[in-house]
């Protein structure tokens, strides 16, 4: 979920209703009810399902040196080379941090970064990044290419209209979540020197994945982060939305693939977020320090995404599972392109989360918290 062209489209499948956000968002909004998929079939109406579990396999095509601490690497995915994307390329940035070239025998944290809808691994200002976020902080921080629409998912399956080819049936669905995870992770920690902590962070859509990524599978990270993120897709509504502005085979249908909606939803898995340092943040919707008249119209979308952001807290707390939570008040949706001034919503999220991150992947000396940030202890 993000802002330009896809928030559009988000925000035409929102009409209907009218929500008041403090008085400075006029007609705005989402439908509260929605029309059910009709469910005449067992399988999802509009998909054919996965029908194994996705291929695994990392090749490498190219490194590029972006500037003295960051490359950019090209890789072929196995587990995304799928009819959408047949030839599986996929793109990492990494940003080195700065002892790991004058101390060469030293092992470093790794913090992940999963961009939202639209972007991919350089829209994050290369320069802001490294400046005001990482500083000199002794941490590997890799963002990388995770589908303009994905959903951070491994597909539930093939749109029907385009399950067969003329040369027989296409190929199986993307597998983001595979690449990542099963993929990613281990060939960073295979080539470069990493100390087997990691950390995941991420925005909108980005935040749905950060929050699965850390829920399904266990003891791969120590902290993370979702900011505005799409963490409750079981909202009343949400499905219909996810369905309509990325696609019916994500997921699958939201009625008869209910289970596996239920499954990979991070409100629904709080439980198994014990033992991780977790930190959400979200605004209001109302135009904030870091908006301007290019984003203001982003508000109900944050609005939505506040409420979602809500009712994954909550679950946290019924599940006795500690979190770090910032609603900081005015601030609509981020939007990570320049020169759109939300983007900072991001960084301010990711400068407050990194000392945590840093303690919970045991590097200590790193849990001042800055200036302008919540406290750091996690409420109960």
């Amino acid at each position: 979920m993000h802002s330009g062209q896809d928030v559009d489209h988000m925000l035409n499948t929102l009409r209907g209703a009218r929500v008041l956000v403090a008085g400075a968002l006029a007609f705005v909004a989402f439908p509260i009810v929605f029309t059910a998929t009709a469910a005449s079939a067992v399988d999802s109406p509009l998909c054919v399902p996965r029908l194994s579990k996705p291929s695994v396999g990392l090749t490498l095509l190219s490194s590029k040196k972006l500037d003295t601490r960051t490359r950019l690497y090209t890789f072929r995915s196995a587990a995304v080379g799928t009819g959408a994307t047949p030839d599986g390329l996929v793109h990492v940035r990494v940003i080195l941090p700065e002892q790991y070239l004058s101390a060469s025998s030293r092992r470093f944290p790794v913090l992940y970064y999963t961009h939202g809808t639209g972007s991919n691994a350089e829209t994050l200002n290369l320069a802001e990044v490294e400046k005001v976020v990482l500083g000199s902080t002794p941490v590997v921080f890799i963002t990388p290419d995770g589908g303009s629409t994905s959903f951070y998912a491994d597909h539930y399956g093939t749109p029907r209209a385009s399950a067969t080819t003329a040369t027989g049936p296409a190929a199986p669905p993307p597998a983001w979540e595979t690449f990542f995870n099963r993929e990613l992770v281990p060939w960073i920690d295979h080539h470069l020197r990493t100390n087997g902590h990691r950390a995941i962070s991420g925005e909108s859509m980005g935040g749905y994945g950060s929050m699965a990524y850390a829920a399904l599978h266990p003891g791969l990270y120590d902290a993370a982060l979702a900011v505005s993120g799409a963490v409750d897709i079981e909202m009343p509504g949400a499905g219909e939305i996810i369905t309509a502005a990325y696609g019916n085979c994500i997921f699958g249908d939201p009625v008869t693939q209910a289970a596996n909606w239920h499954a990979k939803n991070p409100t629904a898995l709080a439980a198994h977020l014990h033992g991780i340092s977790l930190f959400v943040t979200s605004g209001n919707g109302v135009p904030g320090t870091h908006d301007d008249a290019g984003t203001a119209g982003n508000g109900a979308l944050e609005v939505l995404l506040q409420q979602m952001n809500k009712n994954f807290v909550a679950a946290l707390h019924a599940a006795h599972v500690p979190v770090r939570t910032w609603f900081y008040g005015n601030g609509t949706h981020p939007f990570e392109p320049v020169p759109n001034a939300s983007r900072f919503y991001i960084y301010d999220a990711m400068r407050c989360f990194l000392p945590q991150a840093m303690t919970a992947m045991a590097a200590s000396g790193y849990a001042r918290t800055p200036a302008g940030c919540p406290p750091a202890q996690s409420s109960p």
